[in-house]
């Protein structure tokens, strides 16, 4: 290391002031190596192995479909065995009196049985919707986190590599002191600029281990403590394309689909309401045997009856019309949360293409010309602090404005992950990760 070497020596105090400016291009731009780290891919393929969430929907969503099948079927059949004709004398039934026995069956009420079978799938496909959305939530929550891990984790490699080059400057700040060149209150705002260095790494490190737990909260029994430093190709989102499917009429989403299945059901639930006005039939038939005495006159013992029942819906003010004007609340309340709910998404996501648009404009601002001014300062500075025509605090300013500038050309590669996974969420398939 630096530090290691005899810096008293004025011809290698020069040496390394020398070296300075192309250490310090070296490491702006100098690429990561790829890690043996947690990839975006595998970090989702092991969250939505681990999410009990969607286990939940789909366990919910086969639950409804068997009831579906169920509500179809016809009520149970009812049957009476008894005796009848008993005389108050005589209570013994094998002596005298019918014995009888009935089946009762009551027929659907009109078509409510179709109609509530209909209503139970429309469920089931709200269901499946909402399972599809709570796939895409895992998705974008995991992608979040762990863009954050990443920009932690490059952030603090970035303030690693700085602390190696700010050890150098205080080496050759102190060499520059020995020989009279320098005074040794710039030693101490070496110093004092390393500690702030060392300070700023400790706040990383909360933002890191923070990034990590909520990484690690969708990995079940994984966890993970480094995150692979490759990103995933950032795609290129075609807005113009986008913007022609994010009309209020064309906006498609997982909750769009479940809320207009919610709908579905309640116009399904005033067409049942309307059922209940029409009667209900049944059906009764009855096999009596004549017994004791009444068996002896001559006459065929068995007996036979067939009966129709009908229910007659006469009183409807306070029931079946109070439910038919539930029903149909309930269809409109239905219809303004879907209204309420595609205004909402559609404000999400144009915001957020607006966002990714502005970042990627900077991430180009950054890398084409910012980035490359900053360096090209950099080297002027050391070479001006060289020629001792510049004090440290200038010099130590400009490693500053290069360390904060390569923060946030991390931050903004970042910043972009995050707004495409949000885009992704709120059009599925529009980044193609």
């Amino acid at each position: 290391m630096l530090l290691n070497r005899n810096i008293g020596q004025p011809r290698y105090g020069q040496q390394l002031a020398a070296g300075l400016g192309v250490c310090l291009l070296m490491i702006s731009s100098a690429a990561v190596k790829a890690s043996e780290g947690l990839t975006l891919a595998k970090a989702e393929q092991l969250a939505l192995a681990m999410d009990n969430g969607v286990k939940q929907f789909t366990a919910q969503s086969s639950m409804i479909e068997q009831e579906s099948i169920a509500v179809g079927g016809w009520m149970d059949p009812k049957l009476s065995i008894g005796t009848m004709n008993l005389p108050g004398s005589d209570l013994d039934p094998l002596n005298q009196g019918m014995l009888e026995f009935k089946v009762e069956q009551m027929l659907p009420r009109g078509s409510s049985n179709r109609i509530q079978q209909h209503q139970l799938q429309l469920k089931k496909e709200a269901m499946d919707a909402a399972a599809e959305n709570r796939l895409l939530l895992v998705r974008r929550d995991v992608r979040l986190a762990w863009y954050d891990t990443w920009y932690w984790q490059r952030a603090l490699g970035a303030l690693t590599s700085d602390r190696d080059l700010y050890e150098s400057l205080i080496a050759v700040t102190a060499s520059m002191y020995s020989q009279g060149k320098k005074k040794q209150q710039e030693v101490y705002n070496a110093r004092v600029a390393l500690a702030r260095l060392d300070d700023q790494a400790l706040s990383f490190s909360t933002g890191h281990a923070e990034s990590l737990a909520r990484l690690n909260r969708w990995l079940g029994e994984s966890t993970v403590s480094l995150v692979s430093t490759e990103l995933p190709e950032l795609l290129e989102l075609s807005v113009d394309a986008l913007a022609d499917t994010t009309g209020a009429t064309t906006f498609q989403h997982p909750l769009v689909r479940e809320s207009e299945r919610v709908i579905e059901q309640a116009e399904q639930g005033v067409a049942l309401a309307r059922e209940r006005f029409k009667p209900q039939f049944g059906i009764e038939l009855a096999y009596g045997r004549e017994q004791g005495d009444m068996a002896m006159m001559g006459d065929d013992r068995n007996k036979y009856s067939l009966m129709l029942m009908m229910d007659l819906p006469l009183f409807t003010e306070n029931r079946q019309d109070r439910q038919l004007q539930a029903s149909e609340y309930r269809k409109e309340a239905a219809l303004s949360v879907r209204q309420d709910l595609v205004r909402q998404l559609v404000g999400q996501f144009n915001a957020e293409v607006a966002r990714y648009q502005g970042l990627s404009k900077r991430l180009e601002h950054y890398t084409s010309s910012l980035l490359p001014d900053v360096e090209r300062q950099a080297r002027a500075a050391l070479t001006a602090y060289q020629s001792d025509t510049q004090d440290f605090n200038s010099v130590i300013q400009v490693y500053r404005t290069l360390l904060d500038s390569r923060l946030s050309h991390i931050r903004l590669k970042a910043d972009i992950g995050q707004s495409l996974a949000r885009i992704n969420y709120l059009m599925p398939g529009s980044d193609n990760q």
